[in-house]
């Protein structure tokens, strides 16, 4: 039989101010994986470098955090990042045969890293609970959330091994505000871009990072909200009254070839993407065109080899008819199209 363990990671009194952020989650996590049989695994660490002052064995600091539910006895203490460098803790899995983890705590960059890292390398399958772990440094998180994935490990989040069903509903100014997207992870780190030359599309090497900042995140959210009530139709992806998807059409029609009606944004959350929502969110999308009398909707699609590959497998493909407006508008965007 296949055991599974929760391993929660350093949430002690030292640690980054941030674990305030998922304590919550991270406490239904431990109650999530104590009603699924799992055993649940407190890893603490004790520093014993010299000249240090932060997780001292015998100090308040070492503690775990008062707000840190406690299910169990299985509590190893560590001196390394590295929570297999535990020999009690390795000592314990081999007795019970544990083989899969589910990992939380932090810090991301640091003992979440490394214990994922050689977890991995030892052969252990290896889940990543997103949003139960956390870093001195938030904004490196999806650099890390990126980097799990790459070493082997499942990313996801906790309502995902839940099992709980996202919710979709139209956006209105009941359950869209201005400040809806502050807890929005628009993050993509590109690395190669389509290009148009010689009339023949060609991938070009093209890095950097996109990544909205607080304020881009307001003012998007202020622009939804007065599209919404002037001339867009917008639909949201839930989890409880958290918005992790969206998507937004226009109610104008064009074209002369065909009767267009354009896609304006479609978001995920970088923690909910690769789970079907962009994919529902779209078909809703395109329900409403084909009820505004559509033909067609209209992409102005971002020329990332990642997002080009999406719209591609959603069915899209280059549009018959450009729109110069929308083209001049976003002129390294592919201009592209759905039939309906």
């Amino acid at each position: 039989m296949n055991r599974k363990a929760l391993v929660v990671i350093d949430i002690q009194n030292d640690i980054t101010k941030h674990y305030r952020d998922i304590i919550d989650r991270l406490n239904a996590a431990i109650d999530w994986a104590a009603e699924s049989g799992m055993d649940i695994v407190y890893i603490q660490h004790n520093n014993l470098s010299a000249g240090t002052r932060t997780f001292k064995p015998g100090t308040k600091g070492a503690e775990f955090v008062p707000e840190l539910k406690i299910v169990s006895d299985h509590i190893f203490v560590k001196t390394k990042t590295n929570a297999l460098t535990s020999e009690e803790f390795s000592e314990f899995i081999r007795a019970k045969d544990i083989r899969e983890f589910y990992i939380a705590g932090a810090d991301a960059t640091a003992c979440v890293k490394s214990t994922c890292f050689n977890m991995i390398k030892a052969g252990y399958a290896v889940h990543v609970i997103s949003d139960c772990v956390t870093s001195y440094d938030l904004k490196k998180m999806p650099e890390m959330l990126a980097y799990y994935t790459d070493k082997g490990c499942e990313v996801k989040n906790l309502a995902i091994y839940m099992g709980i069903k996202y919710q979709y509903k139209r956006l209105d100014n009941n359950n869209f505000t201005g400040n809806s997207l502050d807890d929005f992870v628009r993050h993509q780190t590109v690395t190669a871009c389509w290009r148009k030359t010689d009339n023949d599309w060609k991938l070009v090497p093209n890095v950097y990072e996109e990544n909205w900042s607080l304020e881009q995140r307001r003012e998007i959210a202020e622009d939804v909200v007065h599209h919404m009530n002037l001339d867009q139709t917008g639909f949201g992806a839930f989890e409880g009254e958290r918005i992790i998807g969206f998507a937004t059409v226009s109610r104008r029609i064009f074209g002369v070839a065909a009767r267009y009606v354009q896609l304006v944004c479609l978001q995920i959350s970088e923690e909910y993407r690769r789970q079907g929502i962009g994919r529902k969110l779209f078909s809703m999308a395109c329900e409403e065109a084909r009820q505004l009398g559509a033909d067609k909707l209209y992409i102005s699609g971002h020329s990332s080899k990642e997002s080009q590959a999406a719209y591609r497998a959603l069915g899209c493909s280059f549009t018959e008819e450009i729109n110069e407006e929308l083209a001049a508008a976003e002129p390294f965007d592919v201009q592209m199209e759905y039939r309906l």
